[in-house]
């Protein structure tokens, strides 16, 4: 009998839990953000300017895409569902508004929201304009959940080949790009080399290894000169991220349209004296290359140097 109720408030605990939001639900997720609090669930998958609607082939691709506002599956694999939205910002005749738009750090136009033990997180692949999304939509590859973009390349120069597919994966709760498993690399040294743009804010270059940092600062808040750092922790992290974005498949030069931009150089030593050298001119290369941007500055930034003649 004790088994039997059981098994009835099991079944009632069931059917009370809420396993989808509506819209409505979704949006007032994505509101209660000040960044996102003025989207909107995107109807029109075009661009929204007549120069590039008229283009037959965009027109095509959107069709053949059929792009749908929100699609649900569980991305993070924790046995819950997740939604990825195609959003667009409300039509305004507001200069300002528009102005406010295109000088923002990140694109907007696609959200992830994940569900996570504080209820749901909003991860955001348009971040740092990485992308130029127009919309993205839901596949499946050998049984896992993935995220399809459409967008606009960096250099445009044909008007009827201006768009690029990308494929974007949750790994460590964090949006990436889409890698196949791999074996892993033995990573040797990391160089990396920050030059400045216009107006440089940060020139140096750090060669990372695992029994050792040393700094080489020509611009760099108040280091000038040779330091070195003792971080093994960081040097294994780093390893790993490499080899988590199969860094040896990634592209040896990214560029964005921009006058005077800053660039980074990496070169990554691996397998015994095999080298990989990746240019990214502006910091823009990929979502897996901007997380390694952000930890090299943490790693700076914390770091105890002591310096060296």
């Amino acid at each position: 009998m004790k088994l039997i109720i059981l098994l009835i408030g099991v079944v009632l605990l069931q059917s009370c839990e809420k396993k989808n939001l509506n819209k409505k639900e979704l949006l007032e997720i994505i509101h209660s953000h000040e960044e996102y609090k003025d989207l909107e669930l995107k109807t029109d998958f075009s661009y929204g300017y007549d120069f590039i609607d008229s283009i037959k082939s965009f027109r095509e691709i959107v069709n053949k895409e059929n792009f749908k506002s929100i699609y649900e599956a569980d991305f993070n694999n924790d046995g819950k569902i997740d939604y990825l939205v195609n959003l667009s910002h409300p039509k305004s005749k507001n200069e300002n508004h528009i102005v406010k738009i295109l000088i923002e750090n990140d694109y907007k136009n696609t959200l992830l929201i994940v569900s996570n033990t504080k209820g749901y997180k909003i991860l955001n692949p348009g971040s740092n304009k990485i992308y130029d999304i127009i919309s993205a939509k839901l596949i499946r590859h050998k049984n896992q959940n993935l995220i399809k973009l459409l967008s606009f390349k960096n250099h445009i120069k044909n008007r009827n080949d201006l768009l690029q597919y990308d494929t974007l994966m949750i790994k460590n709760n964090e949006l990436t790009e889409f890698t196949k498993p791999i074996k892993n690399h033995h990573i040797e040294k990391i160089i990396f080399t920050q030059n400045g743009g216009f107006a440089p804010g940060k020139i140096y270059d750090l060669t990372l290894k695992n029994d050792s940092t040393i700094l080489r600062s020509y611009f760099y808040k108040d280091f000038r000169g040779k330091y070195v750092g003792i971080n093994k922790s960081s040097f294994k992290n780093l390893s790993e991220n490499f080899n988590d974005i199969d860094f040896a498949n990634l592209k040896n030069h990214y560029s964005i349209e921009c006058s005077d931009c800053p660039s980074v150089e990496t070169v990554i030593i691996f397998d015994n004296g095999k080298t990989k050298k990746i240019y990214d001119y502006g910091e823009k290369g990929t979502l897996g290359l901007l997380k390694f941007y952000k930890k090299i500055d943490t790693i700076i930034s914390k770091q105890k140097w002591e310096k060296i003649n």
